[in-house]
């Protein structure tokens, strides 16, 4: 019966080991997609950025009115001065969306016109396991305030 329980407790360990190892990749791997992305709308390569959100995100904007958009924001924060990751985990089960992978990011970002500017980015893995921008959002106080 011991050897039992001591098989049972290895393959436990040997499990959770494994299973946080793939969840370390998952927000290593989803943190360079967001990275890139937020790159790509810093730098005005909007059709790149666009190209990296997922299709539900698509099928909510065109390409067009999405650019548009974001093009707006962007000069509404200004230049990106400096960018640091807060807060990064993965779910696979999330209320109110499908269950998938899912890996949530907070930046602390200072822009030249914004002062505590927090952004934050959901990642999603597609069927394809690649890691698309399923949803981006932010809160900032303008420097005139």
């Amino acid at each position: 019966m011991k050897n039992i329980f001591l098989i049972l407790i290895s393959v436990i360990t040997i499990h959770s080991a494994s299973a946080q190892k793939y969840t370390d990749t998952y927000i290593k791997d989803a943190n360079k997609v967001a990275l890139n992305w937020l790159n790509d709308i810093n730098h005005k390569q909007y059709e790149n950025a666009y190209n990296l959100l997922s299709k539900e995100v698509k099928v909510r904007y065109q390409q067009e009115v999405w650019t548009n958009l974001i093009n707006n924001l962007m000069l509404e924060f200004g230049n990106l001065k400096t960018r640091v990751v807060t807060q990064k985990y993965f779910q696979s089960e999330v209320e109110g969306i499908e269950d998938g992978f899912y890996v949530f990011i907070e930046y602390d970002s200072k822009y030249e016109k914004t002062t505590e500017h927090t952004e934050y980015i959901v990642l999603k893995q597609n069927d394809k396991s690649k890691w698309e921008i399923f949803d981006y959002n932010y809160e900032f106080k303008n420097k005139e305030e």
